[in-house]
This record gives structure tokens, sequence and C-alpha cells, in this order.
């Protein structure tokens, strides 16, 4: 069976091994053979902590099963200057417990999935830079944020998002993709991290072999898609595949069932014929396999969280992810050692896994030969680079911004009496510039209006949150009164866009201080949007 799938999966393959750094794997080996069994166990597991300092269950943590990495999330970060003694402190202990520096990762994917809110440039996120087209912009955002990382402390972005969001139902990928065209997403993946891992920053593209296509939430549910190889090959995997030439040094893998490539609904996370034949032999991906975190309930509430580990493990993953930091690290650290003296896993595929990662630490100056701490310090061309990042945010985040629909709508000229409708305070201070504009609160202010003397009266309808209720209400109010309804979207809009309730609209796909600054401008008609044809927003139904 698993051959008849790979030559399906054969014709797709072309591509060119990525890295070009010099590798250090026997130096990784000669590290890995002076360690026990427990040491490298613990290599293997990325693992959350408690807190905002070094305190006492995050020190025994670290302590007792000598983690390989750090997954850090919005409750471990204060401000910048305590964040980066956090940092520093485990990297002591690290050093102290295991003589060997931690992975310390981060979700700083952009727009509205981030751990640090200030202290790094916060970027619009990867569906406004796929809008933008801009493959240089995403170079350079991946170059600013892995250099702003590495100063802070952070050794490894889990980003970017390399799924196709064809599906615009997807309730957890969507404007966390770069978009709907599968060679899009790969041109702006590359791009994002060649410049992400140029500046010594690991990247991660996630969540293999594709989480776009779906409209479950692998958090909640296990999602499964319904396709074969072929048709894996032509849209889903063609991130990836430009991902391992781009020579990406992580891939996370996705909670998803294939039944029709798999033939039953286990999930990816834990499938040989995906982690193994197809990443390793095919695509001949060299990198670092991270789960997804093993505490989703696609996994936790399909079986036992050990079981999982152990068995992804045996499919190919080097690194188990595990967002919590209770009871669930020792139960996977024992089932794992507990498969190994029992030769259901090899040492063999331990070492394999321990010596991958013990060569990207090496590799990216994370750990010396020695098993010492890395030093990490910005040259002056680093420094000017740096220097950059509000241009680039001011970029990205102008390019980001989609017009769909009436254009007579969007740009309406001097004739119409243009009314906006929001709360947010940089919208409305941008909107303000332009005198003609009328700023409203809510909907009580909209009885004020309607047409009059042959002119037209457009609302612009704000809304943050996808908030399919608050637009219907709009519309009907609008319709009811001849007034054309324009959806101002600066949040996830699939919600609203395939709802069917309006047909025109302005989109930032993210609500960062600098994307609500050049919607405002572009609604004060100091540009005009894009119009990014390609992606698909739902909006077939009919609507205002």
């Amino acid at each position: 069976m698993a051959s008849m799938k790979m030559s399906i999966f054969v014709f797709i393959i072309a591509l060119s091994i990525g890295c070009a750094h010099k590798r250090y794997d026997r130096e990784a080996q000669s590290v890995s053979g002076t360690m026990m069994l427990d040491q490298k166990i613990g290599q293997m597991l990325m693992v959350a902590v408690p807190g905002s300092g070094l305190n006492r269950e995050a020190d025994r943590i670290l302590r007792n099963y000598q983690p390989g990495g750090v997954i850090l999330f919005g409750y471990n970060l204060t401000s910048l200057q305590n964040s980066v003694r956090f940092i520093n402190d485990m990297q002591k202990a690290s050093l102290e417990y295991s003589g060997i520096p931690l992975f310390i990762s981060i979700d700083q994917e952009g727009g509205r999935v981030v751990r640090f809110t200030s202290g790094v440039t916060q970027f619009p996120g990867a569906m406004a830079a796929g809008v933008s087209g801009d493959t240089g912009l995403a170079y350079q955002w991946g170059r600013i944020l892995g250099l702003q990382l590495r100063v802070i402390g952070v050794n490894m972005n889990l980003a970017p998002v390399l799924d196709v969001n064809n599906n615009p139902h997807n309730p957890v990928i969507n404007t966390r993709s770069f978009g709907s065209d599968p060679r899009l997403v790969a041109d702006m993946g590359a791009a994002y991290i060649r410049g992400l891992q140029e500046s010594r920053c690991v990247a991660a593209g996630k969540h293999f072999p594709g989480h776009g296509d779906t409209d479950m939430d692998s958090h909640i549910t296990l999602p499964v898609i319904r396709y074969d190889m072929k048709r894996l090959g032509r849209v889903e995997l063609v991130p990836f595949i430009e991902a391992v030439g781009a020579g990406v040094e992580s891939i996370m893998t996705a909670h998803i069932a294939y039944p029709e490539i798999l033939g039953g609904n286990d999930p990816a996370t834990v499938s040989g014929f995906f982690l193994t034949d197809v990443l390793r032999k095919e695509m001949r991906f060299r990198g670092l396999v991270v789960t997804d975190d093993m505490e989703m309930h696609a996994i936790s509430q399909r079986q036992d969280m050990g079981e999982a580990a152990v068995r992804s493990i045996m499919a190919g993953a080097d690194i188990i992810l595990i967002s919590s930091y209770g009871g669930n690290i020792p139960v996977i650290f024992n089932a794992i050692k507990k498969a190994v003296g029992e030769k259901r896993i090899p040492t063999e595929r331990i070492d394999e896994a321990v010596g991958r990662i013990l060569e990207v630490k090496i590799r990216y100056g994370i750990m010396t030969i020695e098993k010492g701490m890395g030093r990490f310090t910005l040259t002056d061309k680093e420094k000017g680079i740096l220097d950059g990042a509000e241009r680039v945010n001011e970029a990205l985040s102008r390019k980001g911004i989609l017009g769909f629909g009436r254009q007579e709508l969007i740009d309406p000229g001097d004739g119409a009496i243009r009314i906006f409708m929001t709360r947010n305070r940089i919208l409305r201070e941008e909107i303000s510039r332009n005198a003609d504009a009328v700023i409203i609160s809510g909907f009580g202010d909209l009885t004020r209006f309607a047409p009059a003397q042959g002119r037209n009266v457009i609302l612009y309808l704000h809304l943050a949150q996808p908030d399919p209720g608050s637009l219907e209400k709009a519309v009907r109010y609008c319709a009811h009164n001849g007034i054309d309804v324009v959806l101002v979207s600066s949040g996830n809009p699939f919600p609203l866009t395939v709802s069917g309730l309006v047909r025109t609209g302005i989109l930032s796909f993210s609500d960062t201080d600098e994307s609500i600054r050049q919607l405002g401008r572009c609604l004060s008609g100091a540009f005009r949007p894009g119009r990014g044809g390609s992606l698909n927003l739902g909006t077939e139904k009919k609507g205002r």
C-alpha cells in the first residue's frame, strides 16, 4: 500500500537541498555519545513552564527532565527586561543540569498570533503579507524579526504557517496563512524562512502536510481531509516542498487525518508514511520534525498522550511539543523511556533525533561544540537592518489592505455621503483627517442619515471581530433605508465574507496599530486597496 502511495507522490518532487551552511553532524554525534538515555529523551521534549520567572516549579522541570526546549506563551512574558532575564535564567539552569542550552521557541507569527506584544515589531501577519505578494518584504520581515527575537534570547520561531487556506470556513488557520494559492504561499513562505534563518533564528514551517482545507479546529477535534496524494501534491505540499528547498530547519506536523491516503483516521503526527516516507525520503528533508502540541484534543481525546508520543517518534518525529507544565511531561517522558527499554523505539531512532537537535544548536550558535552557551551579538550590518523595521512594517501593512466588490463603493468620489462606523481610536483619528468624513460610533447615530437630493449614502462598517450578527443588523437597516454597505474588517473576515451579506469590503487581516493606521489612510483616500484576485473569500453568495 505504501509503495503505491509513494509512486503517486514521486512525480511532484523537484527541489534542491536547502541550507548551504557547514553542518556539524560529526560534532553533534560526538556530544550525543557522552549522554545518558534520560538526557537524550529530555532533548526530544519541548515543554512549557509556569510563571514569568525561574520559580521553583520551572526549575524542577528543567532539573528533572532536562528538556531540549521551552515554548513561551503570553503568560510567561511581562516586561521586555524581565523576559530577557527569565530566558537567561532558564539557559543557566539548563547548562547546570544538562550542559546543553535550550531551544527557546515562541509563536510570533504576526497579526493575531503573537506572544511578544512589545519589544519586537508588530508585523501584520501572513495573509496581509500574502495580499502584498512582495517576497522581498517577506524576507525583510523574517530578517528583522529573527534579529529582534535573538537579541531577546528566543532562538526558534514556530512560523511560518505554510497551510494553503483555500477553505474560507477554516476556523483556525484563515488569516495565519499567506493565502489560497499554493504558489503564492510557497514563495512568500520560502522568502520569510530565508530571512528568519539568516538572522540565526530557527524557522518551523507548519502544519505538515497541510491544515488549510478543513472547517474543523484540531485544538478541539480531529479534522479529516479526504484527498489523495495527487491532490496533496498539487496543492497542500507545494509550500512545504519549497520550504525544504529554502533550507527550513524544522517542520511541524498536523494533527489531521487523511483516510484516503492512510486508510484510517490516525493523524499525520503519528504516520510513518507522512513523516518518514514522504518528508524524509521523497522530499529529502534533513531538519527537525516537531509535533504540534500533543495536548490538543485531536490527539489527547483520542489516545493516551504517552502512547501518541511513542508512535510519533517511531513515525519520525524528533521533538515532542507539550504546551503545559503539568502531569503530561512525566507521562510522555516515561512512555518514551519504557518504549526504548522494550525496543519498540530503537536506540538508533533516539540517537538520530538527538543528533539532529544538537547539530542545529551548534550550527545556529545556540551552543558550542564543548556544550557551552553560544554568544549572540549583532553585526553593524544587522544593526542597520533593524533600523528599517518600521519602514518594512509600514510597507507590509499598507500593501496588505485588500478591497473586493464594487469599485464605485470602495472609491465613490465626491458625490456620496460617506459614513464610517467605528470605535477604534486610531481608525477614527486617520479618517478624521478627511474633512468630508462622517464618523459615528453605533447604530443609533445612523438614523440621522438617509439618501437626499440624489446623493448616495454609503456606510463603512468597521468590525474588529468576525461578528455576523452586527453585520446582518447593519445590512437590514441599510437595505430598508437605501444605504449601501461596505464591510471594513481588521480581523478574521471570513465568517463575514462567507455569510452572503456583503459583496464589497476593505480588509486589513490584522489589527496591529500600523495595520489600523494604514486602513484609515486607505479609507481616507491616501491610496487604493489591492485587489488580491487569488484569495478565496467565499463571496460567491449574493449580498449587498
